[in-house]
């Protein structure tokens, strides 16, 4: 019976290491950490436009493209709900099925949600872009790390940055 033991061993071993981490979903409520200066990232990826569209592209992304103080994410079976700071939750199968979603400013386009591995990839589609929110827990330092990248057509390349959170204080 040694025998048996001392040959599977070696197997287990490496069968473990790629098993995912309890807890490694990003559920939870976080907190902003550290974040980058959004008007220099928007400003660098509206660099390339011509004097008449940049204004405007620049003004868009501001509006819609802000540092979120808090998250909470909520699992629930095969749904999932996101709030940012204190604005509507929005719920959605996890599936990848998008819904219709109405933004603040009456803006309609689709959300949608799929679990890559541990990781939560939030989709939103527009008539002319789209943004792409991606939550990654790091398990051993317990960050969340919201990496945004937003496409369009118009714009001359992608937009793109990363939020860091920790996970967040329940007095809050």
């Amino acid at each position: 019976m040694r025998l048996e033991v001392r040959l599977f061993r070696p197997l287990i071993l490496p069968l473990l290491a790629t098993l995912p981490l309890a807890g490694a979903t990003p559920v939870g409520s976080w907190s902003v950490a550290s974040a980058p200066d959004l008007q220099a990232v928007i400003d660098q990826a509206t660099a390339p436009m011509n004097f008449l569209t940049r204004p405007i592209a620049r003004s868009r992304l501001r509006n819609t493209n802000v540092v979120f103080r808090r998250i909470q994410v909520a699992r629930t079976g095969a749904e999932v709900t996101i709030t940012f700071d204190d604005r509507q939750p929005m719920r959605m199968p996890l599936d990848g099925t998008p819904v219709a979603w109405t933004r603040e400013d009456g803006e309609k386009m689709t959300m949608a949600a799929r679990l890559d591995g541990d990781d939560l990839e939030q989709t939103f589609t527009a008539h002319d872009g789209q943004r792409v929110n991606h939550f990654h827990l790091d398990p051993a330092t317990r960050t969340l790390s919201f990496q945004v990248t937003v496409r369009s057509g118009r714009l001359p390349g992608p937009v793109a940055y990363t939020v860091d959170y920790r996970p967040a204080p329940t007095s809050e």
